[in-house]
């Protein structure tokens, strides 16, 4: 323990200090040499006060301190109670070191000693206050009479309370003490007008006695009057520490709200305390005062005694604003007023004058220009995005002596545990999609089968981890939790989700300027992933050089990624043609004529584009390794002939239900999942499958059912693995017969979905859904046969209804819809194309048809090519094409398809319409083929007309997207096994940083969007030109810090890639605003709820993307070694970047008007200034940040403060920010800075972000760490200490 040397020595050798013991003792002395030791007794004069005796250094009363023991966890003990030849002795028996000898002259002493000793440690102490209270319960329960106040607020003793109220809490009280870290705010709303607010300064104070000033704080409790807690104090707020004044004057306030428990007859009590010791708070009670809140409330200021057992110490002065009774009663029910700033007043309308009720006349203790207002600021529907708040209030003093109203509130996030769930749906979604592409290939032959059983492992692995990943988020969520606290962020299990996810919000209102604001800040741990074995990957930056350098060796590394990149283009094309459709569809029932033709544009522009993505002679080169290396023989006898393993394998996949349930809205598939080993009759081999009981979770089983999956799949991989390598198959024939046959018994016993609760999918056919037959209660588990389930659930699907086949909401991105079975020939990509061509032209002439243009002729949309001739495959394939067209032939009007020229559509409408009425000669015109036959004025059901060209457009484009998803798996297959594992390992990590990223900018958004009013302006401009994201980092590039900046480059710079778009929130999606995520990882949309009255009612949607920006600089030692070891030099190109980035978005800005004059030149000179301070080049120039603070305040942009868990160097970093706003916008004196910054910070809301990370209101810095700090980062003394991060 360290103890303050002068401190104590001042204590005991005062004169005026009060001992509770003194007197001459002889005390063993120990003394030690280099060879010898040896116990002397000297007599020395000894004091005790409280639990510490001090021994001087000879017996003279008056001699210096030679040393203190601290009586505390120790024990009295007597030997003899006989006299000794040197006296009377009694022993001190420590806990943790060695005993004390004391002896005295007469036995009467030692009794005396020894009876002081025993009753000063703080144990005993605690011991007397329960007999106490147990005293005053026992006198509280046999008055029958209420008592007034009167004595009992100058004795403390607190209110005797009903019979039945103390038997019920009597016990409870007894055996608990007073809690202090109960937060008042846990229920808190904050739309609710408190019932006073409360600024509180103290005058008079004593002094200590060596004449010095105490450090004063004020500490208020409440005496509740029910709960748990009845009869004991309660604290619920206290005020800043202030150094060395007898009239401080607080800047922290305090309220008192219904909600809380609070009512005028509720009793407070404020003791003003003497904080001696910051570091451990220890600190001496000056006085206390009790008054009811009733008294508070109905004075606007009141100064009172205060009373200690020393006598009168001073005065404490409470100047009170509380709401109008009447304006209080007209508000009621209806929540906040809409303004931002609520102004109460009993005398004028509408709350403009300022009414002063009977208060006494002002002291020196008073701070100046205290008035009566109230401010509340307007909260909108921040508490619908946001739970959990904390709130704090401070009054300050402008330049002007006018007062200066803060509000500080700390929330959390409702979406932090929603977004990364949607995330992980869309990835799992993405890796059985992959699976199905992977197993599509078929069996292949020689080493292609070790790669193909390589990626499914690989799949499997990613699949079981964002499926494990997603039921631990869901446990969260259904535990009520909202963050992620920062001792947990090495947590694995949560690691898609965002490190200590608040948002930081400050109001303020200068009544004299008549200005007020808000300044909301999302703070946040870095985006990164984190090793639970402490092993650094040099983060995503580096791991994408490596990755970039191996591709350049691959020679197929470019066409992996654009096979890729035409299947997500295909599938998007895909959608929209079908929404193009869908629409078409409505105007087509309603004969909408002229709204049809621009729509029909639409849909050829597209298809155009569809059928010209895929180059035909990459096609033909997969199609051709397909040929060469799948395995397509077929056992003559299918009976009796077991599958291969490859063939189980791939049979489980589809027992796994291989579809997304949570986006079933959109992407259910519109066929059957086929058997992709179909066999004629009924096996005789059973697979000793197993499913779990009825009463299990559905997602446990998917996991299980994953991992064992997993499991088969590397161990055939291995065994692949073996027999490639194995080059001496004699010497190892036994070792290798063994693994087939431990192989062959894993793969009979793979686990299946549930049998209850298996997703079935909607059949092309009728059929019903009938579940398989439960398993019997009493056996958890039970063997099954493999085939008999295929069977039944084929049977099952033959009898359900069939589904609307331009239903967007059916469209299929899912894997069984859209994908090749293992033994069906990929249909040839100039006939897959041919019948989109025919699909189209059929469709838009039966449209022309419908609009008066009976006489256009077919369109084309692409050249014609020569048919490309390649041989077959053995086996015929089992899906004949809905639309058959040959390469060659009359197709229109009977002419050749070499003869046909290139024509352009022209889709303007003619003057007559449908039903105009045509009279003169009739003119023979060359008709259509596709209208040949169809008389308008008999055609009454346009929709029927059109359904089955669309029905075959859509079945084309689905074989379409077969053969690319078969084009992309071979490419990946034919790709290095290395490389494949280092992108799956990158992909993974940077989707863990890309959900943490994207649920902190989703989170601000919708604060933005709710939390405050949304002005046509700010609308415009989302419209226009996107809003700002300003990424602060506080982060080193030294150690594992490194790792987490560059996971945060690359985490922002993935977000420029998302589209958002504003919906409206109707109903109960109003009270509970979520946001939805749709689209694929590299094409992702965010579709934002917002209030139905901010949205234009014109009916346009607004979609817009954002443009980040990420400035880093380095605060704390770590830092200073960077910066000694050259280690900067990525993070200034970084920046430097990031100002380019700025400045354009700027130039953007201005040319589109946007913001006033003033503020356009304050952003020109800012970024100037910025420019300069980047070309500088000084260490640690925090001046950037602040830079580009205000330039994101002046454009409306959205501000992250981000460190290593948000908690320490974020806190400094968000509270000087607050103060600096505070000063540029609301004259708060520079001179006030320091005080106003340390208070925030020792008693904020930041502070209450600690405690709910560590537990304790500690900073995590230490004395050396502080000193690297720059001043204004540095937190005050006592707020940090030896703390968890």
């Amino acid at each position: 323990m360290r103890f303050n040397k002068a401190e104590l020595n001042s204590l005991a050798i005062n004169p005026a200090t009060k001992f509770d013991k003194e007197g001459l003792l002889i005390i063993t002395d120990r003394q030690e040499g280099f060879l010898w030791r040896s116990e002397v007794r000297v007599e020395r004069w000894c004091k005790l006060r409280g639990n510490l005796l001090f021994y001087l250094k000879d017996k003279d009363p008056k001699s210096l301190v030679a040393g203190v023991l601290v009586l505390e966890n120790c024990r009295v003990r007597i030997q003899n109670e006989e006299r000794d030849p040197e006296g009377y002795i009694f022993d001190l028996d420590f806990k943790d070191s060695t005993s004390e000898r004391f002896i005295t002259y007469s036995s009467a002493e030692r009794l005396a000693w020894v009876q002081c000793i025993e009753q000063a440690s703080n144990e005993t102490l605690n011991l007397l206050i329960r007999q106490l209270k147990q005293q005053i319960s026992h006198l509280q329960l046999q008055s029958n009479n209420a008592t007034d106040m009167g004595n009992h607020i100058d004795l403390g003793v607190p209110m005797l309370l009903p019979i039945e109220q103390s038997e019920q809490h009597g016990q409870k009280q007894l055996s608990r003490q007073t809690s202090v870290e109960e937060s008042p705010f846990e229920d808190l709303d904050l739309s609710e007008l408190p019932i006073c607010e409360t600024a509180v300064s103290c005058d008079s104070l004593p002094m200590d006695a060596l004449g010095r000033s105490p450090n004063p704080q004020v500490i208020c409790s409440l005496l509740p009057t029910g709960g748990d807690h009845l009869g004991n104090w309660r604290e619920h707020a206290r005020t800043e520490l202030q150094e060395r004044t007898r009239t401080p004057q607080f800047l922290c306030t305090m309220r008192f709200q219904l909600s809380a428990g609070f009512s005028a007859a509720t009793r407070l009590r404020f003791s003003v305390m003497d904080v001696r010791e910051r570091v451990t708070l220890t600190s001496l009670p000056l006085g206390h005062v009790e008054v009811s809140l009733g008294v508070i409330q109905e004075t606007s200021r009141l100064r009172l005694p205060l009373s200690s057992p020393r006598g009168e110490c001073g005065f404490i002065t409470l100047a009170s604003w509380s709401p109008d009774a009447a304006v209080e009663s007209g508000q009621a029910g209806n929540g906040p007023p809409r303004s931002s700033t609520q102004l109460f007043n009993g005398s004028a309308p509408g709350g403009g004058a300022v009414g002063t009720g009977a208060a006494h006349r002002r002291t020196q203790s008073l701070p100046p220009k205290l008035g009566v207002r109230l401010f509340v600021p307007q909260q909108c529907g921040l508490q619908r995005v946001c739970a959990n708040p904390r709130l704090r209030t401070y009054r300050l003093h402008s330049s002007l002596g006018a007062d200066i109203s803060v509000q500080e509130t700390l929330l959390e996030s409702r979406l932090c545990c929603v977004l990364p769930q949607q995330l992980l749906s869309i990835w799992i979604q993405r890796e059985k999609e992959l699976l199905q592409e992977v197993s599509g290939m078929g069996e292949l032959s020689g080493e292609w089968r070790w790669r193909q059983m390589n990626l499914l492992e690989e799949h499997l692995r990613l699949l079981k981890d964002y499926s494990q990943a997603k039921q631990n988020i869901q446990q969260l969520a259904r535990d009520g939790v909202f963050f992620k606290r920062s001792a947990a962020k090495m947590d694995e299990a949560l690691e898609f989700l965002p490190v200590n996810l608040h948002v930081q919000r400050m109001w303020a209102q200068n009544d004299t300027l008549q200005r007020r604001g808000l300044l909301d800040v999302v703070t946040v741990g870095a985006f990164t992933r984190y090793d639970a074995k402490g092993r650094n990957s040099g983060g995503l930056i580096k791991l994408l050089q490596e990755s970039k350098s191996w591709k350049l060796e691959q020679s197929n590394a470019c066409k992996v990624q654009a096979a890729n990149d035409a299947v997500q283009a295909t599938k998007q094309l895909r959608k929209e043609i079908v929404e193009l459709m869908s629409q078409l569809l409505q105007l087509a029932s309603r004969h909408c004529a002229k709204d049809m033709m621009p729509l029909c544009n639409q849909m050829v522009t597209r298809t155009r584009t569809l059928l010209n993505i895929w180059e035909p002679s990459i096609v033909e080169e997969a199609v051709a390794f397909i040929e060469r290396h799948r395995i397509i023989e077929e056992p003559e006898n299918v009976l009796m002939e077991p599958m291969s393993p490859f063939r189980k394998i791939t049979q489980q996949l589809t027992a796994l239900e291989l579809k997304s349930p949570e986006l079933e809205d959109f992407a259910t598939p519109v066929v059957a999942p086929p058997d992709l080993w179909p066999r004629g009759q009924p096996p005789l081999m059973r697979s000793n499958s197993w499913h779990p009981s009825n009463n299990s979770p559905t997602s446990s089983l998917d996991i299980r059912a994953i991992d064992s999956l997993q499991h088969v799949v590397k161990c055939y991989n291995d065994h692949l693995r073996s027999l490639e390598h194995d080059e001496d198959g004699d010497a190892r024939g036994d070792q290798v017969e063994e693994q087939e046959r431990e192989a062959e018994a894993t793969y009979q016993s793979l686990p299946l979905a549930w049998n209850n609760q298996s997703q079935v999918f909607p059949a092309a056919a009728p059929a019903p859904a009938a579940v398989a037959p439960p398993a019997p209660a009493s056996s958890p588990l039970q063997l099954i046969d493999l085939d008999e389930i295929n069977r039944d659930r084929r049977a099952e699907r033959r009898q359900q209804t069939h589904a609307g086949f331009l239903d967007t909401k059916l469209m299929s991105s899912s894997p069984s819809a859209n994908y090749y079975r293992p033994t069906e020939e990929p249909e040839p990509l100039d006939l897959t194309q041919l019948n989109i061509e025919a699909s189209v032209m059929c469709l838009v002439s039966k449209l022309k048809f419908f609009c008066g243009r009976c006489d256009s002729p077919a369109i084309r949309l692409r050249h014609p090519k020569a048919p490309i001739k390649r041989e077959g495959f053995a086996v015929a394939p089992q899906q004949t094409p809905d639309v058959i067209a040959t390469p060659a032939g009359p197709l229109v009007g009977g002419m050749e398809q070499e003869q046909l020229p290139k024509l352009q559509l022209d889709l303007k409408l003619t003057a007559g319409g449908p039903g105009e009425n045509r009279s003169g000669a009739v003119t023979v015109k060359k008709g259509n083929k596709f209208t040949d036959g169809l008389d308008l004025s008999l055609t009454t059901d346009w929709a029927a007309e059109l359904r089955p060209s669309m029905r075959k457009l859509r079945h084309a484009m689905d074989r379409l997207l077969k053969t690319a998803r078969l084009m992309h798996s071979v490419q990946r297959l034919q790709q290095d096994v290395g490389c494949n594992q280092l992108q799956a390992s990158i992909m993974y990590r940077r989707d863990v940083c890309f959900s943490q990223a994207l649920t902190a900018l989703v989170s601000s958004l919708m604060l933005r969007l709710w939390g405050s009013e949304l002005d046509m302006g700010y609308l415009v401009m989302l419209r226009d030109l996107g809003p700002l994201a300003y990424f602060e980092g506080l982060l080193t590039l030294y150690g594992n810090e490194a790792d987490m900046w560059s996971d945060m480059c690359i985490a922002i710079e993935d977000l420029s890639a998302v589209s958002f778009q504003l919906v409206r929130a109707q109903g109960e999606a109003a009270l509970a605003p979520t946001p939805r995520i749709t689209g694929s990882r590299h094409a992702l949309e965010v579709q934002l709820p917002v209030p139905e009255h901010s949205l234009p009612g014109n009916g346009t949607s607004i979609s817009f993307k954002i443009t980040p920006v990420f400035f880093n600089i380095g605060i704390n030692e770590k830092a200073s070694f960077a910066e000694t070891l050259g280690q900067t030099r990525e993070q200034h190109r970084s920046n430097w970047d990031n100002y380019l980035r700025l400045s354009q978005y700027f130039g953007r800005y201005r040319k589109l008007g946007l913001g006033s004059v003033d503020s356009g030149e304050s952003l020109q000179s800012l970024l100037r200034f910025m420019e300069q301070q980047l070309r500088a080049n000084i260490s640690k120039n925090v001046k950037i940040l602040h830079l580009a603070e205000d330039a994101c305040r002046l454009m409306d942009g959205l501000r992250f403060t981000s460190c290593k868990s948000a908690k320490d160097r974020t806190g400094m970093a968000v509270t000087l920010e607050q103060c600096r706003v505070l000063v540029r916008e609301f004259q708060l004196p520079a001179k006030h800075v320091p005080y106003a910054l340390s208070t925030m910070r020792s008693e904020g809301t930041r502070m209450e972000n600690v405690v709910k990370n560590i537990g304790i209101r500690k900073y995590a810095f230490n004395q050396t760490q502080r000193t690297f700090l720059p001043a204004m980062y540095r937190p005050p003394v006592g707020s940090y200490g030896k703390a968890q991060t």
